[in-house]
């Protein structure tokens, strides 16, 4: 008896409970779910815009003009991406930024704000920029760091100590042909040396055409390259396009330029580098300024890259001075002497460590 009477209660009491809820007025039922809808989503990271989208989406691209364009500017900037000044105009800083935009959303990566591109980037689920990385030290340690395909960086290497190398570098002494190119310090300061001692040698008019280049940067130049190839060979596929472009340029995070410590020297308004009373002092002196030929004549095979005679590296005069002697590679030379290669031969400068 008492378990029936005690069933009867419950009954009565779930009920009540459900019409207390069906009395409800809809102003209290639609703010007791609007804060079930907050508690449940105020552990997700949002990024909501205070920028007012245009009402609809074109095609936004380099040259594009109009209040579209601002607004997509402003949002960009909210978001933490940095499309230049918001002044309505789709340039090349804009494009940057769209393109970083569309790398960290997983997007077709192509500076190109179509209608997928806005509508995410206006919506809550747009994801800023990662935070920046750690500058690493790259003239750290014994040994040059090497970096080729088998050991690339990623995509979020930065060295330490890059400079604009306008600032250290005097007009009548060096043309630095790009004005915002950077370098590493040493490296620059090296450079600097070196060609001051060139001009005392009567060896003037030098140019600077490449030094740092970022992952993206890299990634941006090869596509250039494969590009230009289809174009000018319509029966290439795409494929055999970037073989052909890989002979000269290297897979974004096997460049050497990641690493701020190669320079692209040539002599301005010179159809070739090759055969010039430049390129032939530099060869020769380079080593007692630390500097190699990065990619020599003889040694495809083993860096991967055809000659270069204008591709310079800073490794250090100690570093540079065996290579250049024992007619090495970077490759050969860590092979033969870092820790844990081979006896070193007799007469190099270099003791074998284990």
């Amino acid at each position: 008896m008492k378990r029936r009477i005690s069933w009867l209660l419950l009954c009565c009491l779930l009920c009540a409970g459900f019409a207390m809820a069906e009395d409800l007025p809809e102003e209290e039922a639609a703010s007791m779910a609007a804060e079930e809808a907050a508690d449940a989503g105020e552990n997700e990271e949002t990024q909501a815009s205070a920028v007012t989208p245009p009402a609809s989406f074109r095609l936004l691209k380099s040259g594009s003009k109009g209040e579209d364009v601002t607004a997509l500017q402003l949002r960009l900037k909210e978001l933490g991406y940095d499309p230049g000044e918001a002044d309505g105009i789709y340039g090349t800083a804009t494009k940057q930024a769209v393109q970083a935009f569309q790398k960290r959303n997983s997007l077709s990566v192509d500076g190109a704000a179509g209608k997928q591109t806005q509508a995410r980037l206006y919506s809550s689920e747009a994801l800023s920029p990662l935070p920046p990385p750690e500058p690493v030290d790259v003239l750290a340690g014994d040994w040059p760091m090497l970096t080729n395909l088998e050991h690339p960086v990623g995509e979020d290497f930065l060295p330490a100590d890059l400079v604009k190398m306008t600032d250290y570098c005097d007009e009548s002494l060096i043309r630095i042909k790009y004005p915002d190119t950077q370098a590493v310090r040493t490296a620059v300061e090296a450079l600097v040396t070196m060609l001051e001692a060139a001009r005392a040698d009567g060896i003037t008019k030098w140019q600077c055409s490449a030094a740092y280049r970022s992952y993206a940067a890299q990634e941006s130049l090869l596509n250039n390259r494969i590009n230009t190839y289809l174009k000018k060979n319509t029966g290439w596929s795409r494929g055999r396009a970037r073989r052909a472009a890989l002979q000269t340029v290297a897979e974004p995070g096997a460049s050497e330029h990641h690493l701020g410590l190669a320079f692209d020297i040539n002599v301005p308004g010179a159809s070739s580098f090759i055969g010039t009373r430049q390129c032939t002092w530099l060869h020769a002196n380079c080593w007692e300024y630390g500097f190699i030929i990065r990619y020599p004549e003889g040694k495809k095979e083993i860096t991967g890259f055809t000659p270069e005679p204008w591709h310079i590296r800073y490794v250090g005069p100690e570093h540079a001075r065996i290579i250049w002697e024992e007619d090495l590679c970077l490759e050969e030379y860590l092979a033969r002497y870092q820790p844990g290669a081979e006896a070193a031969e007799s007469g190099n400068g270099m003791e074998k460590q284990e």
